[in-house]
């Protein structure tokens, strides 16, 4: 029950695995805060996780961000799961997608930092990265550059930020609502192909990638690590 007591902030908590690592840590007796863009989302996973706080922010929006952890007086743990998959090709590509990738990977999450760090004595932040990092596909160029740049902040802000802890989760394939959002009616076919090919002969959940995140923030020997949860999908 390391977490009991403790004060967890999930940005992008009102879907997939940042609602997951939200349950997960609010079982553990964590005051739990979920953020996201959506207030109806936001509402319908507060009446899934049974309370918490919601607070509407687009990380994208550093004003929104700062107004949003200006009402938090202090913070153990914060989780940033937000962030969409999209056409990341850099030739014949609307620009403004490549900067809706950097602003929300990046960006946002440097804005996140910034505001929560002050408000920690100690206790973890934890970043979400992506398979596409370390297995590029044709079409994602912006999107693994972003994802790449992302592990790396890890460890460097793990010296920066100390004793505050940072570190970053790589999932593979996880069956989230993202998955829906970004591939359609394909999702399914998707799904399939890949599972066949893993060591496992499945993609991961939810709440899977939830458990790492949760050892992340309650190990206290843990920093600057990326750890991936991808069912040996890297390797294949």
């Amino acid at each position: 029950m390391k977490l009991h007591g403790g004060h967890v902030v999930v940005i992008g908590g009102s879907s997939g695995i940042g609602l997951a690592a939200a349950r997960l840590a609010r079982d553990e007796g964590a005051e739990v805060t979920i953020a996201g863009r959506s207030q109806e989302r936001l509402l319908q996973a507060q009446q899934e996780l049974g309370g918490g706080h919601t607070v509407v922010m687009d990380i994208t929006d550093e004003g929104a961000v700062g107004k949003g952890f200006a009402g938090l007086s202090h913070v153990d743990h914060v989780l940033i799961s937000a962030g969409t998959i999209l056409n990341g090709a850099i030739v014949n590509n609307d620009l403004a997608n490549l900067r809706r990738i950097v602003d929300e990977r990046l960006w946002g999450l440097t804005y996140v930092v910034r505001h929560a760090a002050p408000r920690m004595s100690r206790g973890s932040i934890t970043f979400t990265s992506g398979s596409l990092s370390s297995r590029p596909r044709r079409g994602t160029a912006m999107l693994t550059a972003i994802l790449s740049a992302v592990e790396a902040l890890a460890p460097a802000l793990a010296l920066e930020l100390a004793p505050v802890r940072v570190n970053a989760v790589t999932p593979g394939l996880i069956d989230t609502p993202l998955l829906h959002a970004a591939y359609g009616a394909e999702r399914d076919t998707i799904i399939q192909n890949r599972a066949a090919i893993l060591p496992g002969r499945r993609v991961g959940t939810a709440d899977e990638v939830a458990q790492v995140i949760l050892m992340l923030m309650t190990n206290v020997y843990m920093t600057g690590e990326v750890v991936h949860v991808d069912g040996g999908g890297r390797f294949v």
